[in-house]
């Protein structure tokens, strides 16, 4: 479940560091590649239940 928990935390930092880009940016061209990768964002939560399911290790493990 620790694994679970980075990864949400990392995914979660991430998308709000791309809000921030998006609200202090105005070139358009760099809206457009912030908004090709939050269309990955349902992937990406698609994908965090696999995290879930799997055995617990600890991080150093990995």
């Amino acid at each position: 479940m620790q694994e679970y928990k980075y990864y949400v935390q990392a995914i979660n930092k991430i998308y709000e560091y791309l809000n921030i880009m998006k609200s202090k940016w105005n070139d358009q061209d760099n809206h457009n590649y912030i908004e090709s990768i939050e269309e990955y964002k349902s992937v990406v939560v698609k994908y965090a239940d696999s995290f879930k399911k799997m055995p617990s290790k600890d991080v150093e493990e990995i």
